[in-house]
């Protein structure tokens, strides 16, 4: 890949493989990093199994042990879907790096770097946003301990622990390594999150600027040409396009190439992404109107409420995440079917939604009709 490509991914690429599954790494990396992976999650996954199977009835631990499992199944479900898609992945990137090469001229590469400089910066920005609610999430246990040292009563406060569930064991002797294990399915989950969600976005920012150069270049065309409004003299004017070895010609050529590429390179970011993006959309949909649910019956427990106001508020950004990309790239390509009478691209949850802004405003409504469902029935 190219060196200026890799400057403005280089986060990316650490991101992935921290987690085994950037491309180019070898290949034992990308079987041995994600098979521990998931086992962390899985390893998890079983105590929420255990905890639901031995408090099914009470409503508070069923929901708090479901929204746990509906987070470890979207975060395992984000790696697998990479691992899986390994190869098309890939070929993205190769994509991407064909891009850079034949996007030479000077416009065409500004924007170009406009868009992956946007890319390091959510990528940026997005991962510490994250961590500081993750982080927020993992100290809240930790607190009675802090301040059984600095202000003491005459007993010890009531133990927190980071995730209910059921380990077999004694909780209150073994809640160190108990504390330890609960912060690997943090660190995991999170990770796997924000290293996927990160990607897509970059990749989806790419997709934008590929168009936005389009565009532009078919504005400049336009621009040039000078259409009159006389029907007839417009005719005229198409026809010496058509016909004439003309420098408007060749572009208009090259125009109608480069966006053939652009829209193989929407089709394959969509067929990597899309079986995964409509399974997490569900998941949202679950985890927001039950999130609702127990932060109402958490009320007066301001440490509780503050756990779960942050797994709400990092829910909903991620929500925000998948639909917002989706609906820069039909905006931008919409410009380009605007002036060029071509079709919009766009990225879907399996062929049945359209990631847009209006799915994030269909996916939240849906969560509140559920949780209003949930709450006359609790």
């Amino acid at each position: 890949m190219q060196g200026d490509m890799l400057r403005y991914y280089s986060r990316n690429q650490f991101f992935l493989s921290q987690m085994g599954i950037w491309p180019y790494q070898s290949r034992m990396i990308k079987i041995l990093l994600p098979c521990f992976l998931v086992t962390a999650e899985i390893s998890v996954f079983a105590t929420q199994v255990l905890l639901l199977y031995d408090t099914w009835g009470d409503i508070s631990m069923t929901v708090e042990g479901t929204v746990n499992v509906i987070l470890l199944v979207g975060a395992t479900t984000k790696l697998v879907n990479v691992v899986i898609n390994n190869k098309k992945l890939q070929q993205l990137l190769q994509l991407m790096d064909e891009h850079w090469r034949l996007f030479h001229s000077e416009c065409e590469l500004h924007i170009l770097r406009h868009y992956a400089n946007i890319g390091q910066k959510v990528t940026k920005y997005y991962s510490v946003y994250i961590n500081i609610f993750v982080v927020m999430f993992m100290l809240i246990p930790l607190m009675p301990k802090l301040l059984d040292v600095i202000i003491p009563l005459n007993e010890s406060r009531p133990i927190i622990y980071v995730l209910a569930g059921e380990w077999g064991v004694d909780k209150e002797k073994y809640y160190y390594p108990i504390l330890l294990h609960c912060y690997l399915a943090a660190v995991v989950s999170t990770r796997c999150m924000v290293n996927v969600d990160t990607m897509y976005m970059v990749c989806v920012l790419h997709g934008c600027s590929l168009f936005n150069a389009i565009g532009i270049r078919l504005e400049n065309i336009f621009d040039k040409i000078k259409f009159d409004d006389d029907e007839e003299t417009m005719s005229k004017k198409q026809v010496v396009i058509k016909e004439h070895d003309s420098e408007d010609y060749h572009e208009m050529i090259a125009c109608l190439k480069k966006h053939q590429l652009a829209i193989k390179y929407i089709h394959m970011l969509d067929s990597t992404f899309k079986t995964a993006t409509f399974l997490i959309l569900s998941l949202n949909v679950m985890i927001l109107s039950l999130i609702g649910l127990q932060i109402l019956n958490k009320l007066g427990q301001t440490q509780e409420m503050i756990r779960f106001g942050c797994i709400a508020v990092g829910s909903v950004t991620h929500l925000l995440s998948m639909c917002l990309p989706g609906q820069l790239l039909l905006d931008k390509s919409s410009e380009v079917f605007d002036k060029a009478s071509l079709m919009p691209c766009t990225l879907s949850a399996a062929n049945m939604f359209i990631m847009s802004m209006a799915t994030f405003s269909s996916v939240m409504q849906t969560a509140m009709s559920y949780f209003t469902t949930f709450l006359s029935v609790s």
